[in-house]
């Protein structure tokens, strides 16, 4: 029994020496795929808004026409190469909005993409941490069965002299085997958050150490906030998108051109006719303007989606403001359970040294003294599972900011 007592606290004291392999940033826990991904996703965005951009640009039309007629018994073939351009200059500033609505969806694409990939990196660090405090866990699981099995010998012996009702002893022996059950469950938890881990991060949990949080101001959280850059810049694309879209309708200038290069093969040219075979061009303008008698609507809605933008950053405003709130709160109330705990443990430190007293002058058993040894490792371990729970808090945090390098 001494021998499993002391096993348990060698093992606690390992899971509570400070040895960290390698410290790691929230950056480097995403496995290579994940970030190849959001690296691809970023190729593509800058890719789709480029085409926006130049979107107004008509493309040059090349075009190689040929033709074959036996006409009055005589074989005619006509081939002509011909440039064609047909482009808009002025569309009553739609042109302009146009490109600035392209750069705006490509900041808003770009935010979009750093939003999710924040959220990676919470589940992946969340994650590990999470095993962290399953290791804690099983540990101090361990120790509580360890009490319980010295809870059982003391009533066996109290139950075998007669000083003690078996229901007791019962009760003993159901309470360890409760505890060893929820030890089986812990393990099977550790089992399923290390898989998860393995799916998001080519690290190995077991040489590294969570990176460490620690709070910001709350006028640097709402500065930074990457929810509220977002919501931002939706506003200035939906406010480009309702420009542009109401310019739709209004008079459009457009250059068009041509050159066209005839050949001659084999064709009846009569006398008196101009060169069929001559090079010629055409060019000329043309204004235009669409009558759409649903125009009105269209305009009123991209119109009160710009405005329902502009009410969305208020209300992530507000939602910014109070999970910064709601973070203080739990923090304060595990900064209440760490004292706790701390003081539990300076208690349990004297009555360990007390008991050791007492079982050397044969007043107290070693099973007393394992007690509260056990125990004292317990409160440990409950305050480093206390600081995981703030670095969670933290996290929570840390994924809604970013550096506005973007």
């Amino acid at each position: 029994m001494v021998s499993n007592g002391s096993n348990v606290r060698l093992i606690v004291c390992s899971l509570l020496a400070v040895t960290i392999l390698f410290s790691a940033e929230p950056d480097d826990l995403l496995s290579t795929l994940k970030k190849g991904s959001f690296d691809a996703q970023l190729e593509k965005n800058s890719a789709d808004s480029g085409q926006l951009e130049y979107s107004w640009i008509n493309p040059i039309t090349l075009s190689y026409d040929y033709s074959h007629s036996n006409q009055f018994d005589r074989t005619q073939i006509n081939r002509s190469l011909s440039i064609r351009v047909d482009q808009p200059i002025f569309k009553s500033g739609g042109i302009w909005y146009a490109i600035k609505y392209a750069k705006a969806s490509r900041s808003v694409g770009e935010l979009g993409i750093e939003v999710q990939r924040k959220a990676a990196i919470k589940q992946a660090v969340s994650t590990l941490y999470n095993i962290k405090k399953s290791e804690l866990q099983v540990a101090k699981q361990k120790l509580l069965i360890a009490n319980d099995k010295i809870d059982i010998e003391r009533k066996k012996e109290q139950y075998l002299s007669g000083d003690l009702d078996g229901s007791f002893l019962d009760q003993a022996i159901l309470k360890k085997n409760q505890d060893s059950i929820a030890l089986f469950s812990l393990e099977e938890s550790m089992v399923q958050l290390r898989e998860s881990f393995k799916n998001l991060s080519d690290a190995d949990p077991d040489k590294i150490e969570p990176p460490h949080f620690t709070l910001i101001e709350k006028s640097t959280f709402l500065k930074n906030n990457i929810e509220l850059a977002l919501a931002k810049e939706q506003i200035v694309q939906k406010d480009y998108f309702n420009t542009m879209t109401w310019t739709r309708y209004m008079p459009t200038l457009s250059l068009q051109g041509s050159l066209v290069k005839p050949y001659k093969n084999g064709s009846i040219y009569l006398s008196g006719f101009p060169n069929a075979t001559k090079s010629y061009y055409t060019y000329g303008f043309r204004i235009s303007m669409p009558i759409d008698v649903t125009s009105y609507h269209t305009i009123e809605s991209t119109r009160a989606d710009y405005l329902r933008a502009k009410i969305e950053l208020q209300d992530k405003r507000v939602e910014a403001e109070n999970l910064y709130k709601a973070s203080l709160e739990r923090l304060k109330v595990i900064d209440k359970k760490i004292k706790l705990a701390k003081e539990d443990e300076k208690l349990y430190a004297s009555l360990v040294k007390s008991t050791k007293e007492k079982v050397e002058a044969g007043e107290m058993t070693l099973f007393d003294l394992h007690t509260m040894e056990n125990s004292m490792s317990i409160r440990k371990i409950d305050i480093k599972v206390y600081e995981i729970e703030k670095q969670l808090v933290l996290l929570d945090l840390y994924e809604k900011i970013y550096d506005g390098s973007i």
